[in-house]
This record gives structure tokens, C-alpha cells and sequence, in this order.
């Protein structure tokens, strides 16, 4: 017996949405330094906000809890909360003395956060309120 399949506007149309749904992630290509670059970090390689370490002109101070971290340009800049120690990011906490270096671009003064699960398909939500009628 031959079976014939028919394909609907309405599934051509989910099908076609669903190709053009992106399965990477969206933070993966990151912001990419078109001049060398310095970015201010935590004792623990996390940056942070780079008026952090305005007020100094750079390297680890004893006592400080604060560094400049250096990349050179065509390198990603890590987001703020970003650990420089990921291999991702490469750079140094010498500056060469023969680059000046700028600031961040504003594209990578965010904080990447987790996603948010708002419910959906087999999840539970709650209701505003809670009395039953």
C-alpha cells in the first residue's frame, strides 16, 4: 500500500521556524577589541567595572584588590562577571610599554546572567493570587 505524505502551509511554516531558530549561543562570539585594550579585575581574575581602577594607572598594589588586565587588539573582551583566567581571553597584567591602551568597548560593559525559565510546556507556573473560587 503506498502512502502519500502532504505537507500543509501550516506545517511548512512550523518547519521553516524552526530551521531559523539558532541553537548556539547568542554571548558565544563575544565583543572583539579593534585597538589594544585594558580591562579592570578582581583578585580573582573576575572583571569588573573599569572605574574600579581609573584611579590607578596600573598592576597590583599591595593590599589592593584591584588590576588592570591587558589584551591586545582582535582579542575578546570578557563581560563583566567574565574570569579572565578562561582561556578565551588572552592577555597579560603587563602592560607593553610600547601600546597605549583604551578603554573597553561600551558593548562589553554588561553582566551575563542565567536564563530565566518563564514555564511553558510541561512546566508548572503559579497564578497571581492564590484563593480558589
Amino acid at each position: 500500500m503506498k502512502k502519500n505524505l502532504f505537507l500543509t502551509p501550516a506545517m511548512a511554516a512550523t518547519l521553516v521556524s524552526i530551521s531559523a531558530c539558532s541553537s548556539g549561543d547568542d554571548w558565544s562570539e563575544g565583543v572583539v577589541a579593534d585597538r589594544d585594550t585594558r580591562v579592570c579585575v578582581d583578585q580573582n581574575g573576575k572583571r569588573i567595572d573599569d572605574d574600579r581602577c581609573d584611579t590607578r594607572s596600573g598592576g597590583y598594589i599591595r593590599g589592593s584588590s584591584v588590576a588592570w588586565y591587558y589584551l591586545g587588539r582582535h582579542s575578546r573582551v570578557p563581560y563583566i562577571g567574565d574570569s579572565v583566567k578562561n582561556g578565551r581571553y588572552a592577555g597579560s597584567y603587563a602592560p607593553d610599554p610600547a601600546k597605549t591602551y583604551a578603554r573597553a568597548p561600551s558593548a562589553s560593559n554588561i553582566t551575563r546572567s542565567a536564563a530565566v525559565s518563564r514555564g511553558g510546556f510541561g512546566s508548572s507556573s503559579r497564578s497571581f493570587g492564590g484563593g480558589r473560587s
